[in-house]
């Protein structure tokens, strides 16, 4: 096997003499040494789209550039017992084994970038069309204000992991090297970090043209010149240990002129701008990561009793994620319309959440309602559960859009590219959280209910269930609302201005709605067991409603309440000391147990609402199905 020495001597020799441009003798060492580019091609410079390739003709063949194996830069060129690529001379050959071989094709692309370790030529004509670092646009070489432009994304946080992980690996040869005596001088992280982003950018993998070894990035010049377009129609051609190349399928659709674009397989903006430098404005492909896990006690409970069988999973969902280590397989938050489908799942409501993150929010549901897995059927799951497992959902994803909110219409223009391609990943991913966010909202939207008696489940705030007490039981809800308006000053002349006002009050450490639940719910309770509950026209609704709560949550056989928490809100609690006391021992586990906040408008401002979920009677009320009808 000759060394690449010859190689570039040999094209050193054709035009080097005189002042050609680097394109040009790029080109001439590119065919010199077996590669072929077509005639119906050039390639081009400018600032916004860098070295490319473009048509000067019709192309009369789909084949844009082939590069032979013996061209390809990477670690193996350092390695002289392989005869599969030329060997190149380097003191970096000391290193095979003791440095990784990703790192080892960094410091070899430093070396020919810095002309270092005695051999000067080599791959000099293709280095020198390398873009230099200043042209680097990767978020690891984004500036403090372009970080700015990634705040609340995913990739501010994999970008500080990335440098730092460069970082470790910079550190570590550096200390191999020395310990071999060669000199690391050369080798600072900028440069590093440089040979790094090019070759994430650049390379590609070497499974398909060296496929008997494990899989390392390779070089492959010329071919790798071309730019990105989803929407390329390519074919990537490869001979095992011979050549690569690329092919146009569609090639008689090119025109004179037109630029010719590789397609670097569907990617989304985040991996092209970590790892190449740039977006693609409304990107077909584009998803929302999302990595979340159960805390490891509840995760470990879960399991002992059987919640990961395939069994056990509910509404119909693909199982297969629980073969699959969530530590490695990033998963995605899909919005409508998205090429690859949304995720199986017999609610539509959850069919944009990958199946791993709603099987978790069902089993925290189950664990927030108390209710034993083994009482649950994976594929009729009660009502109750579907909501709570829709509300924990919900209230991720809306956490979640807190962090990276929509932002105004954009500026036409930016300091910088860095700052244009962050903007655009970062306003899509919210784009697509926020749309989410907007699906299940208008679930919980459509099940808010708030005038008349429920002819269905629905959820109610305690606004609804005072009005429905003052019209079914008049006479305890006078002497409560009495008793609210001393302790909390409200003015309960309209019940739209006292739920915007109790959304906004605390009594020690929780809202006041919460309070205003008990007692309400404790009234009910006591009316519903007294013969006025049987003379109240209309009340069915919610009678109905506390014998579902009794067969949930059983009365207590004793009170555990301080009863002066009643005092001056329950008229005769003295008289019905032990009754009063004992409903509202229940009414305090009942609220709990199940009460839950919604964000509403309520006169033109968004507050938070205790709310709580409305069943008509005891039983199951379906699996779940009747909150998506009629959306």
């Amino acid at each position: 096997m000759p060394s690449l020495n010859q190689h570039s001597q040999e094209s050193a020799q054709i035009g080097d003499s005189v002042d050609v441009s680097p394109v040009a003798r790029l080109i001439r060492w590119f065919t010199a040494n077996g590669g072929e580019l077509s005639a119906d091609v050039e390639i081009g410079f400018d600032a916004s789209s860098g070295y490319h390739c473009r048509a000067t003709r019709n192309l009369s063949s789909p084949v844009v550039a082939k590069c032979p194996l013996s061209l390809t830069l990477s670690h193996l060129n350092l390695d002289h017992t392989q005869s599969l690529v030329p060997h190149v001379e380097s003191p970096l050959a000391k290193c095979i084994g003791r440095i990784p071989n990703n790192v080892l094709t960094y410091l070899l692309l430093v070396e020919q970038r810095l002309r270092t370790g005695g051999s000067v030529l080599k791959w000099q004509p293709y280095v020198a069309c390398l873009p230099e670092p200043s042209a680097m646009t990767t978020p690891l070489w984004f500036g403090p204000e372009d970080m700015q432009c990634l705040a609340g994304t995913n990739l501010a946080r994999e970008t500080a992991v990335k440098l730092d992980r460069l970082t470790e690996e910079w550190n570590q040869a550096n200390e191999v090297m020395e310990s071999l005596d060669i000199n690391t001088n050369v080798f600072s992280f900028d440069w590093f970090r440089w040979a790094a982003t090019i070759i994430s950018s650049r390379a590609f993998i070497s499974t398909h043209i060296i496929p008997d070894k494990d899989t390392f990035p390779i070089l492959f010049p010329v071919v790798d010149i071309l730019n990105h377009s989803p929407t390329a129609k390519v074919e990537w051609d490869f001979h095992p240990f011979q050549d690569f190349t690329l092919k146009i399928l569609n090639h008689g659709d090119v025109r004179p002129g037109d630029e010719v674009y590789n397609n670097y397989a569907p990617k989304q903006n985040d991996e092209l701008l970590l790892g190449y430098g740039f977006c693609v404005a409304d990107n077909p492909v584009e998803q929302f990561a999302i990595k979340m896990r159960l805390p490891p006690q509840i995760e470990e409970a879960a399991r002992s009793m059987k919640m990961f069988e395939p069994v056990n999973v509910p509404f119909g969902m693909d199982t297969s994620f629980l073969a699959v280590d969530p530590n490695e397989e990033p998963e995605y938050l899909r919005p409508k319309g998205h090429p690859f489908g949304r995720y199986e799942n017999r609610l539509p409501f959850f069919r944009a959440i990958p199946p791993r993150i709603v099987h978790m929010f069902f089993i925290q549901a189950l664990m927030n309602l108390q209710i034993p897995p083994g009482n649950i059927q994976a594929d009729s799951v009660p009502s109750r559960v579907v909501l709570e497992t829709l509300l924990l959902t919900y209230e991720a994803i809306d956490n979640r859009s807190q962090t990276l909110p929509l932002a105004p219409k954009r500026q036409a223009s930016f300091s910088n590219d860095k700052q244009k391609y962050a903007t655009i990943y970062r306003d899509g991913q919210a784009k697509i959280l926020h749309s989410i966010r907007a699906e299940l909202k208008a679930v919980l939207d459509a099940l808010r209910f708030h005038d008349g008696v429920p002819t269905r489940p629905v959820i109610i705030s305690s606004t609804e269930a005072l009005t429905r007490l003052s019209s079914d039981f008049p006479s305890r809800a006078e002497h409560l609302q009495s008793g609210l308006a001393s302790q909390y000053g409200l003015d309960f002349s309209t019940w739209a201005r006292y739920s915007a006002e109790i959304a906004t009050l605390e009594t020690g450490q929780q809202p006041a709605e919460l309070s205003v639940w008990k007692l309400v719910l404790c009234l009910f309770l006591i009316s519903y067991e007294h013969t006025e509950a049987a003379a109240s026209p209309g009340r069915q609704a919610y009678s109905d409603w506390i014998e579902y709560l009794v067969e949930q949550t059983p009365l207590p056989t004793t009170a555990t309440v301080d009863a002066e928490a009643l005092e001056g809100f329950i008229r005769g609690w003295e008289q019905n000391r032990d009754q009063v006391e004992r409903a509202y021992t229940w009414a305090d586990e009942v609220v709990d147990k199940y009460a839950f906040p919604v964000v509403e408008e309520v006169e033109g401002e968004e507050v938070q609402r205790i709310c709580m979920y409305l069943q008509l009677g005891p039983g199951d009320a379906g699996n779940g199905d009747w909150m998506f009808k009629g959306l």
